[in-house]
């Protein structure tokens, strides 16, 4: 996100300051400022966490009297009250890039022990923020729902370097380097996580392969569900149709989508109840490369791909659903062509990272009239 931020802005004509506590691969011309975390902060994350938010508000000030801004924008993380502090002691612009609300995360995803803390750094930069940029309708509503001015929420979803996933730009040797050259592979490509439902697409092998003989999976990634899924490829005696990579290189991600027939991105609701609240850089990522997509019918991703139009759209935690996706496009060349053309087109148009950048531009030039 940060490297297709920095990319876009700069090609936009403005310059980019980064300040930041964790590495991050950005390019040579973006200047960046590095405030490491405490040694502690790994194992006690919140106890660390209000005197490493002072100690990044005293250094930012300095930098701030260095390079003169033009405005803040923070993106936003759990007891982090920057954007608050530099508002109120030097009054500069303050935007928030807010992904989602950091005590609905830390109480359901991670440990909470400091919870009134929490809600009080984000009441305050929610309250300070002179307009906060969400990735998706569904984190505006909950916004919205918990005293939020509605008309500073700028829905800004995530994109894609329309230029760096490029089909015509990308060469790769993935099929024959893994033996797959006479195959139809269907990819996935990101984090084995708990709301990403890979586990569905690994239930639907056993069904596709029943169909499509020549029918195989390639999983580039890894996380906390790849346990599970090996357990479901052992059970249903599908593992010479799977190939599980591993987490790669961002830079390679690009040649294994090429490589590949047919993407997927088969995303769940959150078990709670709470709506699918992302905005997955995969799924645009797919669209660039100009890839028949499949995806579920959840969240933004249910407004992003239109059925038989940019992809297909099926219901989620359904491995029948899914293979009958596959299947359709396996027999249907001009739905495939069809489909990747037109998510391509798509891609450019108006989810490459220059849109998003410009929508933050833009809505600065509005705030400080």
């Amino acid at each position: 996100m940060h490297l297709g931020m920095t990319s876009a802005l700069n090609k936009l004509g403005h310059k980019s300051i980064y300040v930041t506590s964790g590495r991050i691969d950005l390019p040579d011309y973006v200047k960046t400022y590095y405030i490491p975390y405490s040694k502690l902060f790994r194992n006690l994350p919140e106890v660390p966490s209000v005197y490493h938010n002072q100690k990044c508000v005293k250094e930012l000030k300095k930098i701030w009297d260095i390079e003169r801004p033009d405005f803040l924008l923070q993106y936003h993380h759990d007891f982090n009250i920057g954007g608050y502090q530099m508002k109120k002691d030097l009054g500069v612009p303050f935007l928030l890039h807010c992904d989602f609300i950091q005590y609905w995360v830390k109480k359901n995803w991670g440990k909470l022990y400091f919870s009134k803390l929490l809600k009080l750094a984000e009441e305050l930069q929610w309250e300070s923020a002179d307009a906060i940029f969400v990735v998706t309708n569904i984190t505006k509503q909950l916004l919205v729902e918990l005293g939020v001015n509605s008309d500073k929420i700028v829905v800004n979803p995530n994109g894609v370097d329309t230029e760096v996933f490029n089909p015509r730009k990308i060469e790769t040797n993935v099929k024959e380097n893994l033996g797959l050259k006479d195959k139809f592979i269907n990819g996935y490509v990101g984090t084995f996580g708990k709301y990403h439902g890979i586990e569905y697409l690994t239930k639907a092998i056993k069904i596709v392969i029943k169909k499509i003989p020549e029918a195989f999976f390639l999983f580039v990634g890894d996380g906390e569900l790849r346990p599970l899924i090996e357990d479901i490829i052992k059970k249903d005696n599908v593992g010479k149709y799977v190939h599980i990579t591993g987490f790669v290189p961002l830079s390679e991600a690009p040649a294994y989508m090429t490589a590949c027939d047919v993407l997927h991105s088969p995303s769940v609701n959150n078990p709670d109840g709470l709506p699918f609240f992302n905005s997955p850089i995969k799924l645009f990522e797919y669209m660039s490369m100009g890839k028949p997509i499949v995806t579920t019918n959840v969240g933004q991703q249910r407004e992003v791909i239109i059925n038989e139009d940019n992809g297909l759209l099926c219901n989620e935690q359904s491995p029948e659903e899914i293979a009958e996706c596959i299947i359709r496009y396996y027999n249907d060349k001009d739905l495939c062509s069809k489909a990747g053309i037109q998510a391509r087109s798509d891609a450019i148009e108006k989810w490459d990272w220059r849109i998003n950048a410009q929508r933050i531009i833009d809505t600065y030039e509005k705030i400080k009239i």
